[in-house]
């Protein structure tokens, strides 16, 4: 979990080597459980469409992949790998609905549903690594790579800005996972250290406290 430019693909990759771990994601989740979990969630909706006076699809959107998502997770299955790693994931798509999403979603309207979820990805996350660089780094970092951002072509004042904001909904929504008895937080910066020693360091923090499991 962290902002552009912190180098979490990357680090995800570099970990490959050293965890039998698969990967995740919030997207592509299959189309017909989206549907039947969207329709569970129309109770929900209704409540923030009325106080937006909007159908806010993206908001909607994410919730119904964190429900489909979270059932998925639940459901028996054999463990063919030590490790599950999500870069947007979860913790992604809650720190997005706090932050980025419809003022509602900072509001008393849509609190019985923060109530629920937060219990729900605490009892499922185990760990949620935090990587971040200062901001200057990650302007320099946005602007290099090739795929686009929305704050890709902003000044330097205005993506700390927009970095502010996401570690302010980020810690949110830790804050309010650990209230519920987890996950375990591990702090790294990408600012002076590579993707091979992080992915050392954090390998070594997952072997520790998830593959004993």
């Amino acid at each position: 979990m962290g902002p552009a430019g912190a180098g979490k693909s990357t680090l995800v990759q570099s970990l490959g080597g050293r965890l039998r771990c698969d990967t995740g994601e919030i997207w592509g989740l299959p189309v017909l459980p989206l549907l039947a979990n969207g329709v569970q969630l129309v109770p929900t909706f209704s409540r923030l469409w009325l106080h937006s006076g909007s159908l806010l699809w993206g908001e909607t959107r994410h919730m119904v992949r964190l429900r489909t998502l979270g059932k998925a997770l639940r459901r028996p299955q054999a463990r063919g790998t030590e490790v599950l790693i999500f870069d947007e994931g979860p913790v992604f798509a809650l720190t997005w609905l706090r932050g980025f999403g419809h003022e509602g979603l900072r509001e008393e309207v849509s609190s019985e549903w923060w109530m629920t979820a937060f219990p729900e990805w605490a009892a499922l996350i185990h760990v949620v690594v935090v990587l971040d660089a200062p901001d200057h780094i990650l302007a320099l970092r946005i602007r290099a790579r090739p795929r686009d951002h929305e704050v890709k072509q902003f000044p330097d004042h205005e993506i700390a800005r927009w970095m502010a904001r996401f570690r302010e909904a980020r810690e949110w929504v830790l804050a309010g996972l650990s209230q519920h008895g987890g996950p375990v937080v591990v702090r790294l910066s990408s600012e002076d250290a590579g993707p091979d020693r992080l992915a050392e360091r954090l390998a070594e923090e997952l072997r520790g406290r998830v593959c004993a499991r």
